[in-house]
């Protein structure tokens, strides 16, 4: 390689010095990395996993019936505590809901004597536990032991955090959104999720004190992108006679894709109330449909509208029974639903005594 001359290595020294400023500048100017984001997962125990969840829901609600009453309502305070002891092999969940102690009504009572008295109680479950599990993990088949939802009704096993309107649609909260204890295998592939339920059939938080079970199966198929296909069956085993003696067949179907949402669900339930009876059946269904508008201040907002229909007793020569729900809700995404704000309105069509009930929430929700 030829030597450069002098002239030559004084020119290229005053070009570099005149470009270091500049690369000094550049590099000054240049922004810092973004840090890393949070661990959604803590370490746990010598391998294990420990991963929290929030949800809180603060509700205003609106009623009118024979009177019209308002209240601010604290919906769901849902702590979730999930994780895997040995990673791959055995994991757990723990979920309390401290909203639901502060549920309180007046009721009557009446003792022995015939003699009644008003009293302050809690309104449906007298504890706080909703799931407890410990979950054995394989590549066909997660095995649990606790207690948790049964399986029937898209909307009953879909988290609370999910859903597109405030609550659950009528026939979903009759007949699904049930927790009981028991075992429970599942696992969910790329074109199929099955669930297989053992339980007591006695209820959430309750111990068995006959030999009759619960089975369940619940399968979903998914053929193409954001479709969902899925039916449920869940059966008393046993004598068949007694009370307490339950079947549920359910049906539903959801499409999810863009801007747009269907859904609908359909189920027919069997109970029997008394030793010996003979079996009431009843049935209901909803369909569901919504829309995202363009974003509004850079947020997406959904309308959706949903109708649905419950009869207890199908066998009743009458329609007295039966209840129709038209309902109408806005939701307005902050952040996807981990932070949203709901607005919606039943109307709630009675076909027997009761006054028809309207109904109008706004609902404020965080979830983590």
């Amino acid at each position: 390689m030829p030597r450069m001359s002098s002239p030559h290595r004084f020119a290229a020294f005053l070009i570099a010095l005149v470009a270091l400023p500049a690369a000094a500048a550049a590099q000054a100017e240049a922004p810092p990395p973004e840090p890393p984001p949070p661990p959604k997962k803590l370490s746990v125990g010598t391998e294990g996993l420990f991963n929290p969840s929030l949800l809180l829901q603060g509700w205003f609600t609106y009623d009118h019936a024979d009177d019209t009453t308002t209240s601010f309502r604290v919906r769901r305070a849902e702590i979730h505590v999930r994780g895997e002891i040995l990673p791959k092999q055995v994991a757990y969940e723990i979920f309390i809901d401290p909203a639901r102690a502060v549920e309180v009504s007046n009721q009557t009572l009446t003792d022995s004597g015939g003699d009644t008295v008003t009293v302050r109680q809690t309104t449906g479950n007298l504890t706080i536990l909703q799931d407890f599990y410990v979950t054995y993990l394989t590549d066909y088949a997660d095995v649990s032991i606790g207690q948790f939802k049964i399986p029937v009704s898209l909307e009953g096993t879909t988290s609370a955090a999910k859903l597109y309107f405030p609550e659950r649609a009528l026939v979903a909260g009759t007949f699904g959104d049930k927790r009981d204890i028991g075992l429970r295998l599942t696992k969910k592939f790329d074109k199929l999720m099955y669930m297989a339920e053992l339980v007591n059939g006695a209820g959430q938080n309750l111990r068995d004190n006959t030999n009759e079970k619960d089975a369940s199966l619940r399968l979903e198929i998914y053929p193409i992108e954001g479709l969902t296909i899925a039916g449920a069956t869940y059966d008393t085993v046993g004598d068949r006679d007694k009370a307490g003696t339950k079947d549920r067949w359910e049906g539903d179907l959801r499409y999810e894709k863009g801007p747009i949402l269907l859904q609908g669900e359909f189920i027919r339930a069997r109970d029997v109330a008394a030793d010996g009876a003979d079996a009431a059946l009843g049935q209901g269904f909803y369909g569901m449909a919504g829309f995202k508008l363009a974003t509004i201040a850079g947020q997406e907002v959904e309308p959706l509208v949903r109708v649905g229909q419950l009869d207890p007793n199908t066998d009743s020569d009458s329609d007295n029974d039966e209840t129709w729900v038209y309902e109408g809700c806005l939701d307005y995404y902050i952040r996807g639903h981990e932070a949203k704000v709901q607005l919606s309105f039943s109307r709630f069509d009675y076909k027997d005594d009761r006054t028809d009930n309207n109904e109008l929430i706004f609902a404020s929700q965080v979830w983590f």
